[in-house]
């Protein structure tokens, strides 16, 4: 969870931090976010672009229709 959000998003600084020490953290959760979000593609986008197997697409079709 994001500092912000541990303040209820107001950017109000956490209890014994100040504004810039604020600042600098959320800079920080932004860096992680984006190192995170680009490891995960680099693994998990071929897998999520291959093709949904056509049995379990039945399967999801006779769950729709019951």
């Amino acid at each position: 969870m994001a500092k912000s959000e541990r303040s209820g998003g107001r950017g109000v600084p956490e209890k014994g931090t100040t504004e810039r020490e604020q600042e600098k953290g959320d800079e920080a959760d932004g860096a992680f976010d984006l190192w995170l979000k680009r490891g995960l593609h680099q693994l998990f986008d071929s897998v999520a672009n291959e093709p949904i197997p056509d049995e379990l697409l039945r399967l999801i079709e006779e769950d729709r229709e019951s």
